[in-house]
């Protein structure tokens, strides 16, 4: 798939998860974004970017730390998550903050213009994660700081769910998620990756978080709700019924005593700084 066609692809699939992204009863982003920010450590009076901000999870929590005398700017591809964001922004009577249509990959802002940029769970979904890295290197102030989150290894207990998905998942896919030489392999190869860019001194954590779902219906509902509907999609509609029977089955067998599900999703948190 050439780069204009991923670009599209993404942005498409966003804007069809963008009415329930976030929003189905499953706290998950919003756990990430307040440890991203933690780690990152905002100060008052700060510009900062935040890079595919979706519904705002890490956009609203870091305007209200940078405060009315800084900014926050958020940009998303996809149009219906920028809609529906700055419905909330004007619902919440923001002054400090803002929205807009861009590519993540490409962002048409002027150089030097940022304190902090963050990318909560976006870097993956670029076609060319340096070319990004190196875009946003370009945004920051002499100094400023970089805060990325990306996923580790899934939680090898929902290794049967996965399995159910895999025969209709492309060879390619499968092989960007696992290739030992790509940048999101390990700690050391992002961290490599952010270097070649300009970023120095890189620190990174990784951390396990418990998502807890209170039946598979919600683990369904919020598997639609965001970039992990691409599995669903993927399913023709012939096998829609078996797939979805067999992934009930799954998530069946791993329910708590209560009945609800928990998965533990880790999580790799990344912050550096401009070297220049």
């Amino acid at each position: 798939m050439s780069v204009p066609d991923v670009r599209k692809a993404v942005a498409e699939l966003f804007d069809r998860s963008s009415e329930t992204y976030d929003s189905v009863g499953v706290e998950s982003f919003a756990v990430i974004a307040r440890q991203l920010l933690a780690d990152v450590g905002l100060v008052r009076g700060e510009r900062v970017l935040d890079v595919g901000c979706g519904r705002g999870a890490v956009l609203f929590a870091a305007a209200a730390q940078v405060g009315e005398a800084g900014s926050v700017t958020g940009i998303d591809l996809a149009p219906g998550m920028i809609d529906r964001t700055l419905a909330d922004i004007r619902d919440r009577g923001l002054t400090n903050v803002r929205a807009m249509l861009m590519d993540a990959q490409e962002p048409d802002l002027p150089a030097a213009d940022f304190d902090t940029v963050l990318a909560s769970a976006v870097l993956f979904f670029l076609p060319d994660p340096l070319a990004g890295l190196r875009a946003w290197h370009r945004l920051l102030k002499p100094g400023g700081r970089l805060g990325v989150t990306t996923f580790g290894g899934n939680d090898p207990r929902w290794a049967e769910v996965e399995e159910v998905f895999r025969p209709f998942v492309p060879p390619e896919m499968i092989w960007a998620i696992v290739n030992p030489a790509g940048p999101f392999a390990s700690v050391r190869n992002f961290e490599r990756a952010a270097a070649s860019v300009g970023f120095v001194d890189a620190s990174s954590v990784e951390r396990k978080h418990p998502i807890t779902f209170a039946d598979p219906d919600q683990w369904i509902r919020w598997s639609w709700s965001h970039g992990q509907r691409i599995f669903w999609e993927l399913v023709p509609e012939e096998h829609q019924l078996e797939v979805h029977t067999q992934v009930r089955t799954a998530l069946d067998r791993l329910r708590e005593p209560d009945g609800s599900i928990v998965m533990i999703q880790t999580v790799r948190y990344t912050v550096a700084r401009d070297g220049s």
